[in-house]
């Protein structure tokens, strides 16, 4: 069946001389694998892969495979242009970073408008920003948690100052297990949950702490979605970052 869907490329594998495989997350059919061919143009022509780099928010027309199996691109075109994080090294890094995240855990094959909306905002909103932007993607975690069903409760207070992995809550005591954050980064969580991309820059962070928060929420996350694997673009992210 033929389908039309506003989608956020996540990730693609070249397949074949020609083709590529496209992961996607759509607002209409949540995520969705697609067969592109002429993926590769002659000469002066780019052809369709350039469509699916890292966050890149497009239109397609696709023939949807039956149960889970692959579907098959028609079309595709540009739906927004990011020129602030295509002509950024920086923000190229962070835009390979998010879309990992995305891709490692968000599995859901059915729409999901609010998911896909703060997806979107925050596309935009890297592109947009020109302050604070080594500070996006702790902000970009700490809230895309509340959509996986893991967002942190309560507040970070003297009385309660240790994040607490297990229970997802701020607590009064240290925990007897490992799965907690110090009061000191638990205190950097608090503050990220309480800021927007806008404001990134008020988010006052050194190199050493930045690196360490974000070592922190990918344990965490890793705890709560069942996966160990390792990503890919962090030592980039890490690197630019220090």
């Amino acid at each position: 069946m033929l389908q039309k869907a506003k989608a956020i490329a996540l990730h693609s594998v070249r397949y074949g001389d020609n083709s590529i495989v496209a992961y996607i997350y759509c607002l209409e059919h949540g995520r969705v694998t697609l067969m592109v061919n002429g993926a590769y143009g002659k000469k002066a022509k780019s052809g369709k892969a350039i469509f699916f780099q890292p966050l890149s928010i497009i239109d397609v027309v696709f023939y949807r495979g039956k149960g889970h199996t692959m579907g098959r691109l028609k079309e595709v075109s540009s739906s927004y242009v990011a020129s602030s994080i295509i002509n950024s090294p920086i923000k190229v890094a962070i835009a390979l970073f998010v879309s990992e995240v995305i891709y490692r855990t968000v599995k859901e094959e059915e729409g999901n408008a609010p998911l896909f909306g703060f997806l979107e905002l925050s596309i935009k909103s890297l592109d947009a920003i020109e302050v604070g932007v080594a500070n996006f993607h702790l902000i970009f975690l700490s809230h895309l948690s509340k959509f996986l069903g893991f967002y942190p409760h309560g507040e970070f207070t003297a009385q309660t100052p240790f994040f607490d992995f297990r229970s997802g809550m701020f607590v009064e005591h240290e925990p007897k297990h490992h799965f907690y954050f110090s009061s000191e980064y638990s205190k950097i969580l608090y503050d990220t949950l309480q800021h927007r991309y806008e404001n990134a820059s008020q988010l006052v962070l050194n190199g050493s702490q930045r690196s360490a928060f974000l070592n922190l929420m990918l344990s965490y996350y890793q705890y709560h979605t069942d996966s160990q694997t390792a990503f890919r673009s962090l030592p980039v992210l890490q690197q630019l970052f220090a």
